[in-house]
């Protein structure tokens, strides 16, 4: 006898299983938080990068995940096949998306921003970070951000919504540039609200509310408007777009200082240091190290 569950309980059923375990797992860390078992991550000073999520729910994502993180460790496998299952996982996103599926698009998205965590972590654990990993590792975020909007754009396709979430999608690309293209010139951090990690999260939320209110307001119909993620690409539009102008106003005002700028050169040469040689490296080696890594010949591709 096979057991048949209507698709309005099988709705409700996956969105109390996701606030559950989520809502449960932030309680456990907020707890832990209090007992000081826990560390918040430090807040960010202006211009390395505002959060629109408050300090409390980064910290709780990489504790989340940190289970995860020590058996991809254990697996022996490199940074760089994390990055690239990533790119799958996002690939699916997208597809999910795309075919109206949001609450896999919901579960397959989370997913791959604990990859994108997990390969930053198995890279530092293993040593293996490198100027070739970073770089190949952020060409890979800006693929994985363009399929996640552009699964929206493909599911709303015709309508108002997809230039929302074109805007979106073109703006998280402008908001990565400019701080990339800041850090060439020698400046440090970013301003704006909008980081990756708020992106996808924001995204995850609303696919993951869409299905149960979407079909209690328009039944299950073939196509329906979604409003939970349709409203979410709007103000996702807007943020992205006001991040990105704000990184742009500030990175303009750095550069006509040309004192800062010169200042900031030496700190961003430090920082590129610390980010390809591994924490653990100091004295003399951790020296040699840093020397081969800017050389970009010392490790492997993270």
């Amino acid at each position: 006898m096979s057991l048949h569950l209507s698709p309005k309980v099988m709705d409700v059923a996956f969105l109390v299983l996701f606030a559950s375990f989520f809502a449960l797992a932030l309680v456990t860390y907020a707890v832990r938080v209090r007992l000081h078992l826990s560390t918040l991550p430090p807040l960010r000073p202006r211009g390395a990068g505002r959060r629109l999520l408050p300090s409390l729910l980064v910290g709780y994502f990489y504790w989340l995940t940190k289970p995860i993180c020590r058996l991809a460790i254990r697996s022996g496998q490199s940074a760089s096949f994390f990055t690239v299952l990533g790119l799958v996982v996002a690939f699916g996103t997208a597809i999910a998306v795309g075919a109206g599926h949001f609450a896999l698009g919901a579960v397959l998205l989370i997913t791959t921003g604990a990859l994108d965590v997990m390969d930053g972590e198995v890279a530092r654990a293993l040593r293996s970070t490198s100027a070739r990993g970073a770089f190949f590792d952020s060409t890979i975020d800006r693929v994985a951000d363009g399929l996640m909007f552009g699964g929206c754009v493909v599911y709303y396709a015709g309508t108002v919504v997809m230039y929302a979430a074109l805007v979106a999608l073109v703006m998280s690309f402008v908001i990565s540039y400019a701080r990339s293209r800041a850090e060439t010139l020698g400046l440090t951090g970013a301003e704006g609200l909008m980081q990756r990690a708020d992106r996808i999260t924001l995204l995850s939320i609303a696919l993951a509310f869409s299905p149960l209110i979407g079909h209690h307001v328009e039944g299950f119909v073939p196509h329906p408007t979604y409003a939970v993620t349709a409203v979410a690409l709007f103000i996702m539009a807007l943020l992205n777009t006001g991040t990105a102008v704000a990184r742009i106003v500030w990175t303009m005002k750095q550069l006509g200082d040309p004192a800062l700028v010169s200042a900031q050169a030496g700190q961003t040469e430090a920082a590129r240091v610390e980010r390809l040689v591994p924490v653990e490296a100091s004295g003399p080696a951790g020296a040699a190290a840093a020397a081969a890594a800017l050389r970009g010949r010392s490790h492997q591709v993270g």
